[in-house]
């Protein structure tokens, strides 16, 4: 698919700079599909390093006018939050990257 991920490394550089784990931030490929997963891990409400990444992933792929979808995972039976999904199109994953090799930021 991608030679280099450019928006994974960036997002785990982040992580580290920021003192969050780099393993909260979770890549997955799924045919056509490009998955990141925050795991969010207090019982009640939303960690702050959760808010954190998804906020610096909203903020940098707003901008460039990549689209994505972004879905809340719940535990079962309750209101509380276990993950959030942000999901691109490979072809929007494969653009977002291709900029950011080239500077277009």
């Amino acid at each position: 698919m991608i030679k280099t991920d450019y928006y994974q490394n960036l997002l785990k550089r982040i992580c580290k700079r920021n003192n969050i784990s780099p393993r909260r931030v979770r890549f997955e490929n799924i045919e056509d599909l490009v998955v990141i997963h925050v795991k969010n891990h207090l019982k009640e409400g939303v960690d702050l390093e959760s808010f954190k990444i998804i906020n610096f992933i909203l903020q940098t792929v707003v901008p460039l006018g990549i689209k994505f979808n972004q879905q809340l995972y719940l535990y079962p039976g309750g209101n509380r939050l276990d993950r959030v999904a942000i999901t691109f199109e490979k072809d929007d994953y494969v653009l977002l990257n291709k900029k950011l090799d080239e500077g277009d930021v």
